[in-house]
């Protein structure tokens, strides 16, 4: 049950957009932006991505996802060089973050024109595309983009990488540990409770216990001294038991499923060991809980004779 559970929180958190999709470029905005319909997704740019793979590929994708556009955000951190896809990544997305001290890799006039072709940016000056498309081999910076072009600057201290390549910890991955933590917890220690069940000492229907318990009243224990002469017997009506414990001078019988104490009443003879079975009867004096154990009815006749 702790096992199911624990499967279904596994299940029940949402992974990171990006923590886990890689492939050529069409590969990876499909799982950037598998559920982009439903909910936000961030994409950390944190080393160069490749603007790989085929073509039509990659319209598709582009395509199907521009429409959620708003919910796809794309952050560039402190001295990391986009790389074409990158850019192409930069463009398709509705907010953008960037680091002044971060580089745009500029596109090639093919890649901008596939762009255009999908409604990723609009022909003419000034556009993003326009910005970031060839005309000079230096990539643009940061700081240019974000002057030019209004891009949001990405605060110097409060940005965390979370790429493929490595993914910081959110809310979810504490919740996550913090859960999986207590489940293990919980199986430790239902581990150890039912170690201590299946070793715990048999009731008294069973063997006859090695000590007794701390609530048991405790008696003192009577024996009958041994008296020079011929035996009697039993002087009352006697119950068949099975001897548990070793009668020297007291232990304990079964009788109808219930250990009593017994006193082995017969001094000429060597007392029975475990398993035996006997004849008990009720001790002469009436304050005493002691059972006398004689030996089964027949043994006694053969003895006789």
């Amino acid at each position: 049950m702790l096992l199911g559970l624990f499967a279904a929180l596994v299940s029940a958190v949402p992974a990171h957009a990006d923590g886990a999709c890689d492939g050529v470029f069409a590969e990876r905005l499909r799982c950037w932006t598998r559920e982009i319909k439903d909910h936000a997704v961030t994409v950390t740019v944190d080393r160069k991505l490749p603007f790989d793979g085929d073509q039509r590929d990659r319209n598709a994708v582009a395509t199907t996802m521009l429409g959620s556009r708003h919910n796809l955000e794309v952050q560039v951190p402190d001295g990391v060089t986009t790389g074409e896809g990158g850019t192409a990544l930069l463009v398709l997305a509705g907010r953008r973050l960037v680091h002044p001290n971060a580089l745009v890799t500029r596109l090639t006039s093919t890649q901008v024109t596939e762009l255009e072709g999908v409604g990723a940016c609009a022909k003419g000056p000034g556009d993003l595309c326009d910005l970031v498309g060839p005309g000079s081999a230096k990539p643009v910076s940061g700081a240019e983009l974000i002057s030019e072009q209004g891009i949001a600057g990405l605060p110097e201290s409060e940005y965390f990488l979370d790429s493929p390549e490595g993914s910081g910890l959110g809310y979810e991955d504490w919740l996550l540990i913090v859960v999986a933590t207590l489940l293990v917890l919980l199986l430790i220690a239902f581990y150890f409770a039912v170690r201590r069940t299946r070793t715990a000492p048999a009731p008294a229907t069973g063997p006859a216990p090695a000590a007794r318990s701390a609530d048991e009243p405790t008696r003192a224990l009577r024996t009958t001294p041994a008296r020079p002469g011929r035996h009697r017997g039993p002087s009352g009506p006697t119950r068949p038991a099975v001897v548990r414990t070793d009668l020297h001078p007291q232990g304990y019988v079964e009788l109808d499923r219930v250990l009593y104490r017994a006193v082995w009443a017969e001094p000429g003879q060597v007392p029975p060991a475990p398993g035996s079975r006997v004849d008990v009867t009720d001790a002469p004096e009436p304050d005493s809980d002691v059972l006398h154990a004689y030996p089964p009815a027949a043994g006694r006749h053969a003895h006789a004779r």
